[in-house]
């Protein structure tokens, strides 16, 4: 899943949403990406949504993981610790056929 613009509390519900929806579709122990290469800006809404999503992954034995957070991003990540929490990787995702 592609994640851009700001993440709020405008635009977290459509997150949550969508992400829901991902996970409701994935097989069970599956592994599911967020790539926040796009994302400029996300407040504690946006990562209250992301903790609810992993935690429900997790329920599920899989993994969500973060993809390629913006500065910005990866900044508030590491001043709540919560890039402990999730499994962050460099690179965004990379769809078939790209």
């Amino acid at each position: 899943m592609i994640a851009t613009g700001e993440i709020d509390l405008y635009t977290a519900p459509r997150l949550q949403s969508e992400l829901a929806e991902v996970i409701a579709n994935a097989a069970p122990a599956s592994k599911i990406v967020v790539d926040m290469s796009g994302v400029e800006f996300c407040d504690s809404t946006g990562m209250n949504i992301l903790l609810s999503c992993l935690r429900q992954v997790r329920e599920r034995g899989g993994e969500l993981e973060l993809a390629a957070p913006r500065p910005a991003v990866m900044k508030i990540l590491q001043v709540t610790a919560l890039d402990s929490v999730f499994t962050i990787v460099p690179a965004p995702v990379t769809l078939p056929g790209q």
